[in-house]
């Protein structure tokens, strides 16, 4: 997509505000709204959207033991009840609430029903209209099946054969439990992966997946020192090239129309940093784009970039023109960490404000689908003031993601009016500043409570208990 000139931009928006009537709101049985969008006479800016989760993260099924905060190499401590029950829950605001696809990471394991329950889950996600996608690891994070006595396990089979497991720099084999890693250079393993996806699409009615080939080590054998032309860091652009086309071709073998996320773990921009090789999050080395070139194409693959470092509130580096994309073989989507655990963040904070920027920088550069961490429920309000956000920013109601409009039309009537949605995201940002000013503001959010309706006096209570948790001190 041709990146926006601000001048289209407000054409665009100025062509929605006179072409379409206002929005009109209706509730759902859980009391989050629909929205129903209006016609405009512009395309909107995004075009896709999607959540990413962990199994072990996501709570939607609340009241029940075991999820954890954050990780990306945890058990799952819940039941499979308990499993099902969050994804339903999620699945069904999917469907109503316009996020197109789930990355479901650790959707197979033996402790949770295998793929009996996987199977079922695909079944949901169709029946709500979202493409359930599986999180798969090709060199690491437990390949197609991730924890489990399947022959489909990465860590099973590198188990097996520990010829196959890559080798650190001090030449000792990566092979701690969760954290085995393969050498992409051996063709033992370039098969098993395509094998496994093979197997993965021939038994699940899969929406797609995500691939990744491991960003937290790379393999130092001798074979893939003499293959690599370029240096890494904990992951390697060349592994992604020769690993994304074997996959796709795997799951094309089966179904053409499963989308296909390849993961980059970088922004864009091009890097300029003093080290050999930028880490994760890092903008796109020199070199990036002739590994791109070998990336499968197609109007169902994705290239997915990190954004963190770029947008508000860390801005730690500045996107110019040169990070703008191309989608003449592939489409782009963009993904942060925000209201997680990572990069500093919080998990389930309010991130209105930061996803407006994240998704203006995104259109401008020639972005047409986002991404978010799915994992909070929406009763956290936090969590739900951004789910809605993810629907409305660069949409037909919404194309230019102005944060203005979104607190006017969206946020105002879940939380008692336009002023009172700003003074929401005010009191909410006061996490960013001087904390020792909360508890004061704790009196006038207590206030709301007590003098609104039912659902918006929850909205605020959720924020007042937020915000309390980090000054309260028990007495001695």
């Amino acid at each position: 997509m041709t990146a926006y000139t601000r001048r289209q931009i407000l054409q665009a928006s100025l062509g929605a505000a006179v072409g379409a009537a206002s929005p009109i709101r209706s509730m759902i049985s859980d009391g989050s709204p629909i929205l129903q969008a209006q016609v405009a006479k512009t395309k909107p800016a995004v075009r896709t959207r999607m959540f990413w989760t962990w199994d072990h993260t996501t709570e939607w099924a609340l009241n029940l033991p075991g999820a954890h905060t954050m990780g990306a190499a945890n058990d799952y401590s819940r039941t499979t009840e308990a499993f099902v029950e969050d994804y339903t829950k999620l699945f069904r605001w999917c469907g109503r609430q316009g996020v197109d696809a789930v990355v479901l990471w650790g959707l197979l394991r033996d402790s949770h029903g295998g793929l009996e329950t996987a199977k079922r889950l695909c079944e949901i996600a169709s029946n709500h209209g979202v493409r359930l996608l599986c999180g798969v690891g090709l060199n690491a994070y437990g390949g197609v099946y991730y924890e489990g006595s399947s022959p489909y396990s990465l860590e099973r089979h590198l188990a097996s054969r520990p010829e196959l497991v890559a080798l650190d720099q001090s030449g000792n084999k990566m092979c701690k439990p969760h954290l085995y890693v393969a050498c992409p250079s051996r063709r033992e393993n370039q098969e098993f992966a395509s094998e496994s996806l093979h197997w993965l699409f021939k038994n699940l009615p899969l929406g797609g997946v995500q691939v990744e080939t491991g960003d937290y080590a790379v393999c130092h054998c001798s074979l893939c020192w003499e293959r690599r032309k370029h240096p890494s860091s904990t992951f390697s652009w060349e592994d992604m090239a020769l690993m994304y086309p074997i996959a796709a071709e795997a799951i094309r073998s089966v179904s053409q129309e499963a989308w296909i996320v390849c993961e980059t773990y970088s922004h864009p921009e091009p890097y300029t940093g003093p080290k050999e090789a930028p880490g994760f999050g890092g903008g796109k080395p020199a070199w990036a784009d002739e590994s791109l070139e070998q990336f499968p194409k197609g109007e169902n693959i994705f290239v997915q970039w990190v954004c963190d470092e770029y947008i508000k509130p860390k801005l730690h580096r500045a996107w110019a023109k040169a990070g703008t994309v191309s989608d003449a073989n592939h489409r782009n989507i963009m993904r942060s960490h925000l209201s997680t655990y990572y990069f500093g963040n919080l998990r389930g904070e309010l991130a209105i404000d930061w996803l407006a920027d994240m998704v203006q920088k995104s259109a401008s550069h020639g972005f047409d689908a986002i991404s978010i961490f799915g994992e909070v429920s929406p009763f956290d309000t936090g969590a739900e003031l951004n789910y809605l956000a993810l629907k409305d920013y660069g949409s037909a109601v919404n194309p230019t993601s102005e944060l203005e409009v979104f607190l006017k039309e969206v946020a105002a009537p879940l939380l008692g009016g336009e002023e009172a949605a700003h003074d929401y995201l005010r009191y909410a940002r006061m996490l960013q500043g001087d904390r020792r000013d909360i508890p004061k503001a704790l009196r006038n959010v207590y206030r709301r409570c007590g003098t609104s309706a039912p659902d918006v006096a929850r909205r605020w209570a959720w924020l007042a208990n937020y915000l309390a948790s980090f000054v309260y001190a028990p007495l001695a």
